[in-house]
Parts: C-alpha cells; structure tokens; sequence
C-alpha cells in the first residue's frame, strides 16, 4: 500500500495517494501498536503527499508523529531523527517559516553534540549540514562560524597540514570570495598543497581550483587560469580522479543573488517562490556576455536585476584541451521571493 500511494503521489493523485497512505498506517497501527518504528517512513511519505499539497501544517504533524515515535524507540536525541528534522526544516522553509526552520537545524546540531561532544571528529557532518543550511539561507557569517568550528575540532586531533583540513579551507576562501574579505584560510591551504603529504589527487585538484578562483575574481587573471590548468592537469594524471567533471562546464564562483522585497522586509508577510531563468555565453576569461531573460514568473518583477547581477560575477570557465575556452548557450535558472498580491 505505501509503496502504491508513493506512486499515486508521483502521479499528482494527491488524494489518492493521501487516503492510501493513511489506510496502509491504520493497518499496520492495527497489526502492531501507534509508536511501532514501522510507522516512521509511512508517516515521511505521507508528509511529503502533504507538502505536494501545500498542507505544510498537516505535513509538520505528521512529521512531528514521526520524530515522537524516533524518540519513544531509540532514545530522545538518537541520531537516526536527524532525516526528520531536515524534513520538518525544508517544511517551515516552503511555508516561509525561515526562523522555525533555523530553529530545526539547530536542534539536528544539538543532536549531535549531545551523542559525540564537541570535540569529536564525528560532529564534523553536522556542523557542514548547519553551515550548508545557513549558507542557502544566504547566513554567510553564520556560516564560516560553522567551517571555522570544524577546523578547530580537526586541528585539535590531527595535524595542521592534514589533508583533511582543505575542505573546511575551501569553504571558508568561497566565503571570502562571496564577502569580498581576505582571511588566513587562503595562506593555510597554500600551505598544506605544498608541505602535506598523502593528498588524494581529488582534493589537491579542488583546491587549486577554488584558489584559482579567489585569484580571478581578485583581478588575478593569469594566475586563476594557470591554477585552473595546474588542477586539470592533476584529474588528467590520476586514474582514480578522472570522474570528476571541475571543469567540463563553467560554473558561477561569486554570484549573489538580487535581494527581492521579501529580502529587504525580511518576509514579514506571506510570500510566494517566482523563478527566472536566463540565456548568456560565458568567455574564456570567465566573464558574462550577452545575457538575456528568456523567462520568468512573475514576469519582469526582477529581470533587471538579475541580469545586471550576472553581468558582474565571475564564473569559472570550462577547459577544453587543459585550455579555458568560451561557452555559448549557457542556461541559468534562479527562484526568488516575492510577496502575495492582495
């Protein structure tokens, strides 16, 4: 039965799907008891028919039945729950409930300090969710608290230049990117590509590349692209590393998103998700050109901005032959927030 009301949902019979759902959970409360853990994906698939739906408070109880039933059988801050709590979250944040949603994300870190301390190598998952949730809330400060979190619990227990403190590195030099600010993580991954040891090819390549991008947004054109080449070369060289695609298309390194009206009052008012998408070329020097809106919804409320936008970031540009080269029919898609009409 739930697997027949997942594919009625994917369907969009809604209705369907919801009444097999809830026929299916009264069965096997029936057969079992109403706390039996067998009812925690049924009660998570049944949220999403409800999300679907745009009943985020039907979909926030039932969640809330689900984390009740997580907590009864495995214990109150058990680490499974954690899948819930990143539901719930993603509920508040299509309702438009941002505070309720940091909220849930915080509670999933407090989870996490509660089973390994602060001080574990284990808690570093959590604090890259939290810092990821904070950054896609545009939270930038909040999040380098996080990475810089992480690289405090690393270098406690391993050494200055693990190769395991770039990923944290790189986080925080994207941010410095994004801010326009210049910190040490910059110096420190210098520091570690040339005097660690036992780098996987992978990392070493992604973070020249995220240093050749800190170069070419700072006005450092040649040297970006020479780090480029020099990451290219080290996926090129290495079998195990030539599934990864870093430059096979280009990619936005310091985009920030036009502020909407929601932005700006901070969504004090219920408010909708518009989107909009854009047609550009992108050059070999990692410029926009030729940008146009070729669709958005509402249409024209942030078309300007949003192409002006593109035209002053840098994008990372694809190399074709170890070589950066020009992109044509680039597509990009972006939502944004606006607020409902009266």
């Amino acid at each position: 039965m739930f697997e027949l009301g997942a594919v009625q949902a994917d369907l969009n019979e809604l209705d369907t799907a919801e009444r097999t759902f809830l026929r299916g959970i009264e069965h096997l409360t029936e057969a079992h008891s109403e706390f039996s853990p067998l009812l925690l994906d049924p009660y998570r698939g049944l949220a999403q028919v409800y999300v679907q739906s745009g009943r985020y408070a039907e979909a926030l109880t039932v969640l809330e039945q689900a984390q009740h039933i997580s907590q009864r059988n495995y214990g109150l801050f058990n680490v499974e729950q954690t899948v819930i709590l990143d539901e719930m979250s993603a509920v508040y944040t299509a309702a438009g409930d941002t505070r309720n949603a940091q909220e849930i994300q915080r509670k999933r870190l407090n989870i996490g300090l509660r089973r390994y301390g602060e001080d574990n190598l284990e808690l570093v998952p959590y604090r890259y969710h939290l810092a990821e949730y904070y950054e896609l809330s545009r939270m930038h400060a909040r999040a380098r608290a996080q990475y810089e979190d992480v690289i405090e619990i690393q270098e406690s227990q391993l050494d200055r230049y693990s190769g395991d403190l770039l990923k944290p590195l790189r986080e925080l030099v994207r941010l410095d990117i994004l801010s326009g600010d210049s910190s040490s993580a910059r110096h420190h991954l210098l520091e570690i590509l040339t005097r660690g040891t036992e780098i996987a090819a992978v990392e070493r390549a992604r973070s020249l590349a995220v240093l050749g991008d800190w170069a070419l947004t700072n006005g450092q054109l040649e040297i970006g692209l020479s780090r480029y080449r020099e990451a290219d070369a080290v996926l090129v060289t290495d079998v195990d590393s030539q599934t990864v695609k870093l430059f096979s298309i280009p990619t936005l390194i310091n985009f920030i998103p036009p502020p909407s009206p929601v932005d700006w009052t901070g969504g004090s008012k219920p408010y909708q998700w518009g989107t909009i998408s854009a047609e550009l070329e992108i050059s070999a020097q990692g410029r926009a050109r030729n940008v146009r809106i070729v669709a958005a919804i509402p249409p024209g409320l942030m078309d300007a901005d949003y192409k002006r936008r593109l035209m002053e970031s840098y994008f990372r540009p694809r190399l074709v032959a170890g070589e950066p080269a020009a992109t044509p029919h680039v597509r990009f898609t972006h939502q944004f927030r606006y607020f409902q009409p009266d």
